[in-house]
């Protein structure tokens, strides 16, 4: 005999002979209740728009004097699904585990145009697309201030949703480059040139060799331009 049809069979057998089949563990309105103001007051969901599908307990969640205090296991972000223990500590305490799945709805910035790698991005080359975020990682771009200073690491459809990985900061130096150096000391500074030893952002470090053949370490001020300080 197939397994649904002894299940369906058990039950009709427990219907004619008048005998109660076990009830499913289920949520009370008072746990549901904590576990909402829980996540309403979670800082990864700070003024977003969620909805929560409540998965069946493993165990039945009797009452509680007060609304159980709700922890989340082992995760910064309550988005997708989350395993979370309800503690009662009034009156007869106990613990629970209960899992929930979390949908977030929101913004996110996708390419208006197909881009190429290492092309430097403006907001212009964006728009906004809306969707659960929930499915669509961690890394997604929902500030247009993130595209500052910022070029592409690989090239993008139309379309494309925008991630942080996708991006890095637009080189000011490249390889090979002739640049101006300064030396800086202590009450002085020496305008020298030399060459770029790598590739290197607004900011980062590089190693440059200079005309007398010497190779020192300084930071890129701007374009083609590097500060080295001398001890």
């Amino acid at each position: 005999m197939k397994v649904q049809n002894l299940v369906l069979w058990l039950g009709f057998l427990c219907m004619s002979l008048n005998v109660a089949m076990p009830a499913q563990a289920a949520w009370t309105a008072q746990s549901k209740e904590a576990v909402n103001k829980f996540l309403k007051n979670h800082p990864s969901l700070e003024g977003r728009d969620f909805s929560v599908q409540w998965s069946e307990p493993r165990a039945n969640l009797p009452a509680c004097d007060k609304p159980p205090r709700v922890s989340l296991q082992s995760r910064d972000r309550a988005w997708g699904k989350i395993f979370l223990a309800l503690n009662c500590e009034e009156g007869r305490s106990w613990v629970r585990p209960v899992s929930v799945y979390v949908a977030v709805k929101g913004r996110y910035l996708v390419t208006n145009q197909a881009l190429r790698k290492g092309q430097a991005l403006s907001v212009a080359d964006l728009q906004w697309a809306e969707g659960d975020l929930t499915k669509m990682g961690d890394t997604l771009l929902e500030d247009p201030e993130q595209v500052k200073n910022m070029e592409l690491s690989r090239s993008l459809q139309a379309g494309t949703p925008l991630r942080l990985n996708d991006l890095k900061p637009i080189a000011v130096i490249k390889s090979g480059d002739q640049v101006r150096v300064t030396l800086l000391g202590k009450g002085f500074a020496i305008d020298t040139s030399g060459q770029a030893m790598s590739e290197a952002a607004l900011g980062s470090s590089v190693k440059v060799r200079i005309s007398d053949g010497k190779i020192v370490q300084g930071a890129a001020v701007s374009q083609g331009a590097v500060e080295v300080l001398i001890d």
